[in-house]
């Protein structure tokens, strides 16, 4: 039975664990190298076609306004995700996807 929209469940947790590994190195967070940490780090979203369930994802992130997008590269049309502040109260919700993610990152 599908969550109701707008939850917070484990995969929204692991993409804010993913974008905070990535603002405290100094990188860069979009859709799709977002998708990738997913697939690499986490196992999920496996089939090229599943980004799309990302963005959905990064979208309720951003209305439930634990993340901020900037248009930054308009030729592009790339999205910069970065957590806000209200992200920030959940972080001890992802922390443990983040440790896992950061111990995958250096293992990789």
């Amino acid at each position: 039975m599908p969550k109701p929209k707008g939850t917070t469940g484990s995969t929204k947790m692991k993409i804010l664990s993913v974008i905070c590994f990535n603002q405290e190195c100094g990188n860069e967070s979009y859709g799709y190298n977002i998708w990738l940490d997913l697939k690499q780090s986490f196992f999920m979203y496996m089939n090229d076609n599943d980004i799309r369930n990302v963005y959905h994802h990064l979208n309720d992130l951003c209305r439930l306004g634990y993340l901020k997008r900037d248009k930054t590269e308009e030729e592009s049309g790339k999205c910069l995700y970065h957590l806000t502040n209200t992200g920030l109260t959940v972080r001890p919700r992802f922390d443990i996807y983040l440790e896992a993610f950061k111990q995958r990152k250096s293992e990789g």
